[in-house]
């Protein structure tokens, strides 16, 4: 019997140590590992966004003079999330973002220990009904009307939020990864990156100016913010762009009587607003901005015909250039 216990007695103090570096290791190291183990499993923004929620709750413990090098991944407790959503309200984080973190730090805690749900039933983790973001038909004509400078940061954005204005609404992150070969016949066709549905715009004289004056010959995309087809690496320039973009739209409100609020879902939202106060089909609506989030609002618009969106984009445009 005591050879026995000799002889498993190795083994057991192998599994009694792999279980003791479990519990007392870093529980920062421990969801960066996670992140990099479940790196192949997700898309680029998913990764960042877990890196990002890792790194901030790190920060959160350091200057909240708690021990992040040595809480555990078991010593975790709600009250210690709760302290980091209170922790990331007070620093100025809006409430949505806030949830996204809790989001991804649940997601990495349900795949270590299983216990995301029941740390996180304490915080929230949906987004806020935030508000709208449309603007008046004035505003665009007005952008549509600015003089800058050609060449410059501000005038690209100008361009930019314009062309995701008359592409019905297009998400910036569509409209950067836009090809040449997607126009075809007068009518530009694309499929979103967040939901996979096409979507079929036709090509209006407005938006063949815009094109034509940002395009570049010797590139493949349809605007001149990508130069590259690595995904990593173009991942990185539409994200430099996009922080340019950003403080770009907020000049270009300044520069409008009533300092407009411009962001990059804007457009977005405008277009929306516009076709609907005019008319404008809500599953028609629905089905240009590629809203799938309802299954019942996805049986609806499933068959709502490119004819009838085509219909929604000239509603929008001729609102705009009905005075110019």
């Amino acid at each position: 019997m005591r050879m026995i216990t000799n002889i498993f007695r190795p083994f057991a103090a192998c599994l009694f140590s792999s279980k003791h570096k479990l519990l007392i290791g870093s529980a920062v190291k421990q969801l960066r590992d996670e992140i990099a183990n479940t790196r192949s499993l997700c898309r680029e923004s998913t990764h960042k966004n877990k890196v990002t929620a890792v790194n901030t709750f790190e920060r959160f413990l350091i200057e909240t003079q708690q021990n992040a090098a040595v809480l555990s991944i078991d010593k975790v407790t709600p009250d210690h999330i709760k302290a980091f959503e209170r922790w990331l309200l007070d620093q100025g984080y809006s409430p949505n973002y806030a949830s996204l973190h809790m989001r991804c730090l649940r997601a990495l805690l349900n795949r270590i220990n299983g216990k995301g749900s029941q740390l996180f039933s304490c915080v929230r983790t949906s987004n806020c009904q935030t508000l709208k973001r449309a603007v008046s038909t004035y505003t665009i004509k007005r952008l549509n009307c600015m003089k800058l400078p050609m060449g410059t940061s501000i005038a690209l954005a100008r361009d930019i939020f314009l062309f995701c204005f008359y592409c019905m609404g297009m998400p910036l992150i569509d409209a950067v990864m836009l090809k040449k070969s997607q126009l075809i016949n007068g009518c530009l066709s694309y499929r979103r990156q967040k939901t996979g549905r096409l979507v079929n715009i036709p090509i209006s004289h407005g938006l063949t100016l815009l094109i034509e004056r940002l395009s570049e010959s010797s590139s493949s995309y349809l605007l001149p913010i990508l130069t590259t087809d690595n995904r990593t690496e173009g991942y990185h320039q539409y994200k430099r762009f996009y922080q340019r973009y950003r403080r770009n739209l907020l000049k270009l409100g300044d520069m409008i009587e009533g300092n407009v609020h411009l962001t990059s879902y804007t457009a977005r939202h405008t277009w929306a607003s516009i076709v609907y106060q005019h008319g404008g089909s809500i599953n028609a609506i629905a089905k240009a901005l590629g809203h799938t989030n309802s299954n019942t609002t996805y049986s609806y618009i499933q068959d709502i015909s490119d004819n009838e969106l085509a219909t929604a984009n000239e509603i929008a445009l001729k609102a705009i250039f009905s005075t110019l």
